[in-house]
Order: structure tokens, then sequence, then C-alpha cells
């Protein structure tokens, strides 16, 4: 955003707004969190997400996280799609990304490549992601995130080396599947750094 599209009134009470600093300009660079990056690189796999909006936003967390590689699949909205550059903010110019129209294609060939390949489900058989400490140093892991209302393709499902869940809380059965994603990313780098 330039300085000439800064509004210069808040458009509800109408006052002279005043520019401040940001948040991030103001703590001192020693202050910054500094998370190494996971080596091997995670990779996202993203099995027939709904929504663009979804999407727009996994890219801009998966850039935070320095995800090398995302591949979308099925019904998954690409960064093709001009609805997923209201969440995205620019991330969909930056990630490295394929489409391949059945996921657990996909999902066989990245297991033949030796690729670990982590499903992000509530399900029978999956476990808190917590109780994953490490993982293999010397293989890259395969994220694969589901839809939101029918999860992972069970056929998808039944390959993977793990299943993980991240608990709740409240009365909710599940987090959106952008914001499962965004912790579990954070925990994946986590472990693997």
């Amino acid at each position: 955003m330039s300085k000439q599209d800064i509004p210069r009134w808040c458009p509800k009470c109408k006052a002279k707004l005043k520019i401040a600093l940001s948040y991030m300009e103001k703590v001192p660079a020693a202050n910054k969190i500094q998370l190494k990056l996971s080596e091997p690189p995670i990779i996202l796999l993203l099995d027939n997400i709904r929504s663009t909006y979804n999407v727009g936003s996994m890219l801009r967390t998966a850039d935070g996280f320095n995800i090398s590689q995302i591949y979308f699949c099925g019904i998954s909205a690409t960064p093709e799609n001009q609805k997923i550059r209201k969440t995205s903010l620019g991330a969909e110019k930056i990630n490295n990304w394929n489409y391949f129209e059945n996921g657990l294609l996909l999902a066989q060939k990245l297991k033949q490549e030796g690729k670990i390949l982590l499903g992000l489900e509530f399900c029978s058989g999956s476990k808190l992601i917590t109780d994953i400490k490490k993982m293999d140093p010397n293989k890259s892991i395969v994220l694969i995130v589901g839809n939101e209302l029918m999860g992972i393709d069970p056929e998808i499902r039944k390959i993977c080396d793990e299943l993980v869940y991240i608990p709740m809380m409240g009365k909710k059965s599940s987090f959106n599947v952008t914001i499962a994603f965004g912790i579990a990313a954070f925990y994946l780098n986590y472990i693997c750094s």
C-alpha cells in the first residue's frame, strides 16, 4: 500500500487518522523471533479445498513458513484464480506450485519418491500432532490438508505414513482448515529444525 492509498479519515467515525509505525517496525531486531526453517523443506498438498479464500490464506501462510512446493489437487483453486488474491496478498506470485487433478495418484508418486506423507485429519487412527517428536531428517514431509467438510480423500488417508490432528478445547470438532494448516506448519518446522 502506497502512502497516497492510506485513507486520511476513519470511514466509520470520520475522525482524522494519524499514521503510526507498524508493530514490527517498533520491535528491535534482536527481539524478533528467528525460526530456523525445516530441512529438508515441507511440501503442501491441498486435497479438494473448496474455498478460494482458504486457499489464498494457506498460500500466504505457506510463504511464511517457506513451504518449498504446493500441490493443488481436485477442485482446489490455483493461484490463477482472481479470488485467491484477496487473502493471499501477493503470495500467489511467489509460491512454487503445480496442479494435479487426481490427488491420490500424486500422493502415491510422492510416497514412491521416499517422501513422508502426513495427513492432517481427525479420524480413527490419527494421533495428536504433538505426539510426533521427530521425523526422518533425510526425507521431505508432505503435509496433506483435505476438504473443509469431507476431509482428506479416504484412499489418500490409507497411504499416509501418519495421520495427525490438532486438539480442540471448545465445542466444535475442528479448526478452520487454514488455521489447522498454520498450526501444523509451525509445529512441523519447529520439530524439524
